[in-house]
């Protein structure tokens, strides 16, 4: 397969791509990061008082993340050696939590203490793990979110802002995220963030840090846009290719970044639409690499890419294959929807 103009380092003719299996049981699934190499996600169940679950997958086979005396356990975007997340209480109550690869087996742990009422554990990055929580509101005023950093068992430090924050990236200083769906970076937890929604765009959100490097969305109206920034609003980038009308980065390293386009925002109904195709991208709108012509076009028509990992010269990309159905086509109600969604890796060489 021909690449596109202007990805490097990558030998295009050394892709694979490995559909992830689903733990028995379940019928739907995601992969969202990497522990060991391992790809890490969620496997779902329809129909169910605990529709998902957090799952790795070593090996190449599918293994539920476990914590004693707790059933509902989730994952966040796994890094290293480390998988974040939480378990949920009957109440409905979230509690942070930990796995961390040990002597051949995730070893897992709380994170959670007071004096928050619920935390959920979401990236981890340069030792720390990073995530949000949430205290118990009081008359007459309501509960703010939080962005947290753990760090070798200390108690977590807050990071600042007014208003509700969302925490999606850590390299173990920096932290990244979004106050009041505006992008932000925090040079530390304590630091003043830097806002990073370029000028004529509404909102923005960071998903993940690659060194110099900020990555995510931005949002023109409800339309988004896949975005790299160096550090500043000024310095956007945006990696939507040409003839694609919305594009998101969830993941990056090593100078480059996955996530997915679009050719159209919405279906006729104004629905967001579900024909995502799974893309690799160098830095720019016209350097990048369509994944999602990859797959076996006869169990799947779209695709989302999450995160990567390059190991030696191991280049490993996660994400969902997906079939959607086109309902109502050529009338003012066509819409998607989605039956078929399931746990994907795509691997490849660097070139010498």
């Amino acid at each position: 397969m021909k690449s596109k103009p202007g990805i490097t380092g990558i030998d295009p003719n050394s892709w694979q791509v490995t559909l992830l299996p689903l733990p028995k049981g379940f019928s739907r699934g995601s992969a969202y990061g990497f522990c060991n190499g391992q790809p890490v996600g969620i496997a779902e169940k329809l129909r169910s008082n605990t529709p998902t679950h957090g799952c790795w997958w070593p090996g190449g086979k599918p293994e539920l993340l476990s914590l004693k005396g707790q059933e509902h356990v989730k994952s966040g975007r796994a890094e290293g050696d480390v998988i974040p997340g939480h378990w949920q209480e009957t109440s409905g109550s979230m509690r942070a939590a930990v796995w961390r690869y040990r002597d051949g087996a995730l070893v897992a742990s709380a994170l959670h203490g007071k004096p928050y009422e619920q935390t959920w554990a979401t990236a981890v990055g340069g030792g720390a793990i990073a995530g949000m929580g949430k205290t118990a509101s009081t008359p007459g005023q309501r509960a703010l979110t939080v962005g947290l950093l753990w760090r070798d068992g200390a108690e977590p430090a807050v990071v600042g802002a007014e208003g509700d924050v969302a925490v999606y990236a850590t390299d173990g200083t920096r932290v990244a995220g979004s106050v009041r769906g505006l992008g932000m970076l925090w040079p530390s937890p304590g630091a003043a963030p830097v806002e990073l929604t370029p000028t004529k765009m509404q909102m923005s959100e960071v998903q993940a840090l690659d060194g110099e490097f900020q990555v995510g969305a931005v949002f023109k109206g409800f339309r988004a846009r896949a975005a790299l920034w160096r550090g500043t609003a000024e310095s956007f980038v945006d990696l939507t290719p040409a003839k694609f009308e919305t594009g998101r980065v969830a993941g990056a390293a090593h100078g480059y970044q996955v996530g997915f386009i679009r050719q159209k925002d919405t279906t006729r109904d104004g629905s967001g639409g579900s024909d995502n195709r799974a893309v690799i991208w160098q830095g720019a709108a016209d350097r990048w690499f369509d994944l999602n012509a990859l797959l076996p076009s006869d169990r799947y028509n779209a695709s989302s890419a999450s995160a990567i990992d390059i190991r030696g010269d191991v280049v490993q990309v996660c994400g969902q294959a997906i079939r959607y159905e086109l309902y109502h086509p050529g009338t003012p109600q066509e819409s998607h929807a989605v039956p078929v969604a399931h746990p994907v890796l795509w691997t490849a060489r660097l070139t010498p």
